[in-house]
């Protein structure tokens, strides 16, 4: 059975009550196996289900009931039961090590690559043996020997890391049809929540276990798929009829959730994808507010209209802050929104994320920066003198700290006096980061306009090189470090002055007032992390093209789809009163930039949104 459950029509509590309904049908505990895809639901479940039945149920992740069926049966694969699970820190060591002993060079952003390759062959169901030449052929190194030696080591220490346990798994029961059977014996009801999020790993898990019986009930929304780029695919709910013949499908159309308003044109949105299956939400809750569009001229006028929106709306509705959310498509999008939350002093929390200047990026340039001012400060020092890597490494960091303590000298007049006794390759990285403050310091000498100094620090400094050493957060971090260029502009343009001195201080005064921050707060996060969430008032900001959708999306029709399952998602997290809001105008690494509004505003029937510009736009 398929039950298409819509946005806010209950899909935990239908998977809940439904395994209630079969422990009161006679059916044992022991026979049960639920499944989900995090902690918390399965967590939620138990203690619902516990408390609904008085019986305990087998309800887990998959990776909980992977590590479960190995620790019993792993041997069969040459295995020992005791074995270490690996978390990515050590997979990381161990794949240094090898690549290490296969005598290549250590290269952190290589090796980070590697890892990534590596996880997603497992979650494809590949082994070492089954790579081609052409597979992942931007990988570096040689990935097919690498893989391989990598996965021997893992088995001669008897571990395996967080993707074997649905890897193994598969591959444990390929190898024996008699375990594969005892565990088609031991649970004849199987339950599948978020469906439409499977990878292809999870997928096999599930169809070996079902096995000829074919007893399954999966819960999912093909319309909320959006975790495509980490393994999930869409097909495995739209294809569930076709492969499951006999099927039964019901579809969960009742909201309980939204008003009208925001249900229907949500539904008018997600209506232009074709990768779905139909269904239509409605709502007992009523009409509700029409949602309120704003178009700003810039990013502060979009951040200052959402601040005071979110004041009115409070005020008049007697909404506590942590019932309201704001949701962006990319992390670097909060800084306007945290400073203009700052100014009209809303305590605000970023969920699943740092605040913009906690991020470590921002932080290691601004504390290069801080040595463009300061010759003493030793923290702000101690933070960037190695990045990137310049042979200067913590004892010879504590031995510059204590000999300036001695002489009582600030840390850089000590740098610079030559009188260091250490070894030339530590001289020569000193010299180069020495060479980096005075050319930053002769350009704040020369007038050089405030964002043309972060760009320069940022460039000098090589940081880009630091920033490659994880791929996976690359873009994200570098779009970071454009918003700080911008806050420079914003920060001149404003204040008539390019003072680095005057414009540290000001982001350290700010950086301290979000130190206290009460518990009722406005949430701020990324549409991705507001999946499964609810709230009574929500904006989604950014609503231009490059956005939302975002500019990888733009020419491929299903990234587009899943950019506009996204902006649905976000949409019918809203339960009374909806805010959509975009800029003319966005600055980008310091420059204006003329945006255009998003195709998906064009998608949403006119009859559910009302304009909301006045003079101020």
């Amino acid at each position: 059975m398929l039950v298409l459950a819509g946005a806010g029509s209950g899909k935990t509590r239908v998977v809940t009550y439904r395994i209630v309904h079969l422990l009161e049908q006679g059916i044992s505990a022991t026979k049960i196996l639920a499944l989900t895809f995090t902690n918390k639901a399965a967590n939620e479940m138990r203690h619902r289900i516990k408390k609904m039945s008085n019986h305990h149920v087998f309800i887990s992740t998959f990776h909980a009931l992977g590590a479960h069926i190995l620790r019993e049966s792993i041997e069969s694969i040459g295995y020992q039961n005791g074995f270490t699970i690996y978390d990515e820190h050590d997979s990381l060591h161990l794949l240094k090590t090898s690549l290490s002993q296969m005598g290549y060079k250590d290269d952190k952003r290589k090796v980070k690559l590697l890892r990534s390759a590596i996880s997603n062959a497992k979650n494809d169901l590949l082994s070492p043996h089954d790579i081609d030449r052409d597979y992942c052929a931007d990988a570096p190194y040689a990935f097919k020997e690498v893989f391989a030696y990598y996965q021997e080591k893992l088995k001669e220490y008897n571990a395996v890391d967080f993707d074997d346990l649905l890897y193994l798994t598969v591959k444990l029961f390929q190898q024996s049809q008699e375990i594969l059977c005892s565990y088609q014996e031991r649970w004849s009801f199987i339950l599948i929540d978020e469906y439409q999020d499977m990878n292809s790993a999870q997928y096999r898990i599930a169809k070996l276990l079902v096995g000829e019986r074919n007893n399954l009930f999966v819960v999912g929304d093909p319309d909320q798929a959006i975790y495509s780029w980490r393994g999930g695919n869409i097909n495995n709910i739209l294809e569930f009829a076709k492969e499951h013949q006999n099927a039964r499908i019901i579809t969960l159309e009742q909201n309980y959730r939204s008003t009208s308003n925001i249900l229907e044109a949500a539904n008018g949105l997600i209506r232009h994808n074709k990768a779905r299956n139909e269904k239509k939400l409605w709502s007992k809750l009523g009409r509700g507010e029409k949602i309120g569009l704003f178009i700003a001229y810039n990013e502060q006028k979009e951040a200052q209209f959402i601040a005071e929106k979110l004041l009115h709306k409070t005020r008049e509705q007697g909404l506590l802050l942590r019932e309201c959310a704001i949701f962006y498509r990319m992390n670097s999008q909060s800084r306007a929104l945290e400073e203009a939350l700052l100014h009209y002093q809303i305590p605000y929390v970023i969920v699943g994320g740092l605040s913009f200047y906690q991020r470590k990026e921002i932080k290691d340039v601004l504390a290069l920066l801080r040595m463009v001012v300061s010759d003493a400060d030793f923290l702000s020092f101690a933070r960037m003198v190695n990045l990137p890597r310049r042979g200067i490494g913590n004892i010879t960091i504590k031995r510059l700290r204590d000999r300036a303590k001695e002489l009582q000298l600030p840390i850089l007049t000590l740098c610079r006096s030559g009188d260091l006794h250490l070894s030339q390759r530590v001289e020569n990285g000193l010299r180069d980061y020495l060479k980096i403050i005075d050319s930053l310091k002769e350009a704040t000498r020369n007038g050089m306009p405030l964002e043309r100094i972060v760009q320069e620090a940022v460039a000098l400094s090589g940081y880009e090189k630091v920033l490659q050493e994880d791929p996976e957060s690359y873009e994200d971090r570098k779009r970071n470090l454009g918003e700080l260029i911008n806050k420079a502009a914003e920060w001149r343009e404003e204040r008539r002055s390019s003072s680095l001195a005057h414009f540290l201080e000001e982001l350290s005064l700010n950086v301290n007032l979000e130190d206290s921050i009460p518990q009722d707060a406005v949430q701020l996060m990324t549409l991705h992390t507001g999946k499964g969430l609810e709230f009574t008032l929500a904006f989604i900001v950014g609503m231009e093209e490059d956005l939302v959708p975002h500019v990888n999306a733009q020419e491929s029709i299903e990234r587009l789809e899943e950019e506009r399952r996204l902006c649905y998602v976000g949409m019918t997290r809203a339960k009374k009163f909806l805010y959509l809001t975009a800029s003319s105008n966005r600055l980008m690494w310091g420059a204006s930039q003329i945006m255009s509004p998003s195709s998906f505003l064009q998608e949403i029937p006119s009859s559910h949104l009302i304009s909301l510009n006045d003079a101020r736009a």
